[in-house]
Parts: structure tokens; sequence; C-alpha cells
């Protein structure tokens, strides 16, 4: 039902390919945020609740003050409320994207085998600020960067550089290249993969089919253990561009930007 009420609504304008892999990556969060941000609409209508319970209830009366008290309660509530929301726009709006943040990372990103409890307690020592990254859904555009160091900090694991099919949102953008993939970073260990872009983890094979993915090449925690990042990128770049102009992929590494 969820899923069919965001086709018609926020997904309503892409093409069925683009909605379907949208859905399973990141419409949780979506729905989190939404859910979120309508707290302030619970809380807006929780005080007239029990005045519309009471007045179901005939033989329950009030003394003329305590009417007055609680209609003009009602009324200025009714008033200052919606005030108070418009004067503090920015607050509450960022209140209710902290909170839709913190819920989406314990609820789904720290659930999966590529990363144990222990493993986000590792990288939260080692490196705060890849840990708030992931934390806060701020990691979104920085796949590169942020697996490898995912990497480095635990020690384990592996970074696997796939092409995945572009979206029609991808696609409407003016600085698109016209290919049909894009380069994007995963990390890999126990058989699942952390993806930047949903900040999830799914099984590896289940994210590939998901991406329609084209596997690039992997390198393991090994392979890079004593390289900085930016000495991995200038030595792989120039291979790594070769195999996307083969294989109808974007890449714009040098910049970090591709996701």
């Amino acid at each position: 039902m969820i899923k069919y009420l965001m086709r018609k609504t926020i997904y309503k304008k892409l093409d069925h390919e683009t909605q379907d892999m949208l859905l399973q990556l990141i419409a949780r969060y979506h729905v989190i945020e939404f859910l979120c941000f309508m707290v302030w609409e619970v809380l807006y209508i929780f005080p007239f609740i029990p005045v519309l319970i009471i007045d179901v209830f005939e033989d329950v009366k009030f003394s003329m003050t305590t009417q007055i008290v609680i209609t003009t309660f009602l009324l200025i509530y009714a008033v200052g409320f919606p005030l108070f929301l418009i004067v503090f726009k920015n607050a509450t709006i960022g209140f209710s994207q902290l909170l839709a943040e913190r819920i989406y990372f314990l609820s789904s990103t720290k659930k999966g085998k590529a990363l144990s409890k222990k493993d986000f307690e590792t990288i939260r020592q080692v490196d705060e600020t890849l840990y708030a990254a992931i934390a806060t859904h701020n990691c979104i555009g920085y796949c590169y960067s942020v697996c490898f160091s995912m990497c480095k900090a635990l020690q384990k694991g592996s970074i696997e550089f796939i092409a995945v099919k572009k979206t029609a949102i991808d696609k409407d953008d003016e600085d698109d290249d016209g290919k049909n993939f894009t380069m994007h970073v995963l990390y890999i260990n126990n058989g699942w993969a952390f993806d930047t872009y949903s900040s999830r983890q799914y099984p590896v094979e289940n994210l590939h089919k998901i991406c329609k993915a084209k596997i690039c090449k992997t390198f393991n925690y090994d392979s890079i253990r004593d390289k900085s990042y930016d000495e991995f990128r200038d030595e792989q770049y120039p291979e790594i561009a070769k195999w996307s102009a083969i294989n109808d992929c974007s890449i714009s590494w040098k910049d970090d930007e591709e996701t």
C-alpha cells in the first residue's frame, strides 16, 4: 500500500524502472522522514482529543468556569501553536530531520551483516567524522572516500567498484553525459554490502540486482592498507576510468562527486 502511494505521489513523474529502484533503496527513509514531520501535526491535534472524547459522554458535566478555561486554552493553543511553528520553522524542521536520521540509523543503517554493532563502535572511535556521515545519512555522494575509509578503519572487508544503472533523475541532470551507468563503490564484508546512497546494508547479490550492476573491480583491505586515499585514487583511476569508458559508465572519481 505504501509503495503504491509513493508511486502515485513523490515518484509519479518517474518511469517504472526508476520507481522500482528507489522504492528498494530510499523509500524507507522517505517514509520515516514523513512520519517525523507529522509529529507536529499529532502534537497540534492531541489537546483536542480528550475534549472530543468527553463531549461524547453526555453525562459528564463541567462548571461554567471550567468550560471557559478549557475553551480559552484551546483557542490560544489553536492560534499559538501554528504561530510557534512559523516563528521557529527552521528549528522544527531541523528537529524533525534529526529525529528521522536517528530513527533510520538505528532501524535501518545498523541492521545487516556487513557492519556489526562492534564495527560501528570501531568506526566511531577511529574516525568520528566518518561515523557522523554514516549516522546522519550524509555519506551520499562520497561513496569512494567513505567506503575506502570504512575499510581502513575496520581493517577488514573490501571495496567494490560497480557500474549501476542510472535513474531517470540522473539522466535529467543538465550535466549528464548520456551514458546509461554510473560508477559506484560499496563496502563489502561477510557477503553483505553497505551502500552509501541508501545508508543501508544488503546481501551483495540483492543489491547488485536492484542496481542492475556491472562489477568492475574489488580491492580487499590488504591491497589498500599501506596507501592513503589520494595514493589509491591516483593509482587506480586510469584503469577504472578506461573500464568505465568501455562499459557505458560515467565516472567523476577525481572530484569525488559521483556516487
